[in-house]
């Protein structure tokens, strides 16, 4: 009986822990960080790529959104870091 006790005990605060940690996973923009050389581009794209591709710009890519925290690219709706 006791052993049985242990373990729903274990696995209840296992279960809280694990929520937890979930919750902040998704809460947290900062899942992946992306940095960009703008000068070493500029050249091998077209202006209009360039001013309008994501892959030409540093930025945070969390599970919900792309945050920029330099500048953005034209077009489309991206969110903006400002410290």
């Amino acid at each position: 009986m006791a052993c049985s006790a242990v373990a729903l005990s274990v696995a209840t605060v296992s279960a809280v822990v694990a929520l937890t940690c979930t919750s902040i996973a998704f809460g947290t923009d900062n899942w992946y960080e992306v940095r960009v050389n703008p000068d070493g581009n500029e050249r091998l794209a077209s202006l209009q790529e360039f001013e309008s591709d994501l892959r030409y710009y540093s930025r945070d890519e969390g599970i919900f959104r792309i945050c920029f925290p330099d500048k953005r690219p034209k077009g489309g709706k991206f969110a903006f870091l400002s410290f």
